[in-house]
């Protein structure tokens, strides 16, 4: 039996699919692959892809922060933030690399573009992959 996923925010609904075959996620603690029949499983995310694979597709999108639940091939994913790479402009998040870089060497300390320049690049990662 294929696992149901569903993505939501607290903006919206991101994905929904009830034929994955596979789901890989970065957990705090590393990155989950997740298989029908797994045994049910919290898991806190960071930032990081999410895969999502079907038959004969996959869909990656941008996670960072909030939570995964798996129980009888429901994969629930609660996040913070979610990017899908067809929404995603890439001179926008270029300018956004380079406006968290400026900030970073105006201020070393600044933790805010510190965390701003992570998802930025990760989500340059993910338009240049996907």
């Amino acid at each position: 039996m294929p696992l149901r996923v569903q993505v939501v925010t607290p903006e919206r609904e991101v994905e929904v699919c009830d034929d994955a075959k596979l789901v890989i996620a970065k957990g705090l603690e590393g990155d989950l692959g997740i298989m029908p029949g797994r045994a049910p499983a919290l898991i806190a995310l960071g930032l990081g892809p999410l895969v999502i694979q079907r038959e004969h597709t996959r869909d990656e999108l941008l996670l960072d922060g909030g939570f995964m639940t798996v129980k009888e091939d429901n994969v629930i994913v609660l996040a913070e933030y979610a990017a899908i790479p067809a929404e995603l402009d890439p001179s926008a998040v270029a300018e956004e690399v380079e406006r968290a870089r400026a900030r970073i060497q105006t201020n070393a300390d600044d933790e805010e573009a510190k965390k701003a320049l992570m998802r930025a690049e990760a989500k340059l990662n993910l338009i240049q992959v996907g």
